[in-house]
């Protein structure tokens, strides 16, 4: 499997309709690099590519200057894309995925992603800003990533390090087919279980469990170290494995044996996601600045936290360390996307990305 490279851009899919025989979709775009503006789309329904696409670009988009002053071309940001559907389509009114890829001569952007009428329940709204909010629009945005940079199918077999309340296995639910599955695991048993309940029969491919191990801020009452934890399935039996904000959590000894773990329940050439806080002289520099979101400045050990109170809040990494202990543990890096958190500007996504490929 080889890594898509992705034309810099970014965008947002702010609606995505039926109205009457056609799919109408309306959002913004803009290329984060060069002079060359969007020229052109490519969108799915439902996993099918639609053609015959009727795009207006470069419509007036003063909300979107106003909010990216910086972003070259966020003046003229907007579009509409039309598309009419055939009869079986146009009889699909609910639980639609759809994908809208820019292109910059002929070069493909960031994935933009909205579900038509989503009748998968949302968890209760006290735990989803309890994880931060953006429930639906993070779980569009990563699944857009899992397709374009990890090349994640839809039978694919999928596990979710550090699940949660399901943030990313809810737009999963709208992209796997039968043949693919969704395992994941959580060391905060209230989020697990809301979780379970949130999905229950309707997505009799998709498991959650909890996992009994120790975490100062999450689980203080556990015996079990993350250190020695050994994930509850057998030898390679994934095809796609992601940790969204896990590392970031967790000292050295941890994430080393995580990356054991990760290999071992791998199939051989499957991929792994990664979101972390990578230091390296760019991110370093900036946090020197006071540009940062993070200022992950204290030593501790073999990493570095905001805070030497509660370590475990904000963990970062030296680049070429982490993937050392990646290289060791028998993975190949074949996609690194540097995030903004640190206060690069108009980057991926919030953090830093790694997509790992098992040798």
């Amino acid at each position: 499997m080889k890594s898509i490279d992705i034309y810099p851009t970014k965008g947002y899919l702010d609606r995505a309709v039926i109205v009457k025989d056609e799919l109408v979709l309306q959002g913004w775009v803009a290329p984060l690099q060069g002079d060359c503006p969007v020229d052109q789309f490519q969108v799915t329904f439902a996993d099918q590519p639609l053609s015959n696409l009727n795009c207006t670009l470069g419509m007036p988009s003063e909300d979107v200057k106003k909010v990216y002053p910086d972003l070259k071309g966020a003046d003229k940001a907007r579009f509409e894309i039309r598309a009419t559907l055939t009869p079986e389509q146009q009889q699909q009114q609910q639980d639609v995925l759809i994908t809208a890829t820019p292109l910059v001569n002929g070069e493909a952007g960031t994935m933009l992603l909205n579900l038509i009428e989503p009748t998968l329940p949302l968890p209760p709204e006290e735990y989803i800003q309890y994880i931060g909010g953006g429930f639906t629009n993070i779980g569009l945005e990563f699944l857009g990533y899992f397709i374009q940079r990890g090349v994640l199918r839809p039978s694919d077999r999928v596990l979710d390090v550090g699940c949660g309340i399901g943030r990313m296995a809810y737009t999963l639910a709208y992209y796997l087919n039968a043949q693919g599955s969704y395992e994941g695991f959580d060391i905060h048993k209230p989020l697990i279980e809301v979780a379970a309940q949130t999905f229950g029969d309707r997505c009799r491919n998709f498991r959650f469990e909890h996992a009994d191990i120790y975490n100062p801020m999450y689980n203080p009452e556990s015996p079990v170290e993350a250190a020695e934890y050994r994930f509850p399935y057998p030898n390679e039996r994934f095809n796609f494995v992601f940790l969204t904000s896990v590392f970031t959590h967790m000292r050295a000894p941890e994430v080393r044996q995580y990356l054991n773990e990760i290999n071992r329940v791998m199939k051989p050439g499957s991929r792994c996601m990664i979101a972390c806080f990578l230091l390296n002289p760019e991110s370093e520099s900036y946090i020197r600045l006071g540009k940062s979101t993070q200022n992950i400045v204290h030593k501790l050990e073999e990493c570095f936290t905001s805070t030497l109170e509660v370590p475990e809040e904000a963990i970062g990494f030296k680049e070429p360390l982490l993937l050392e202990w990646i290289s060791k543990r028998g993975f190949s890096v074949v996609g690194k996307y540097y995030g903004g958190w640190c206060g690069r500007p108009y980057l991926t996504s919030y953090q830093d990305i790694l997509v790992l490929q098992k040798d």
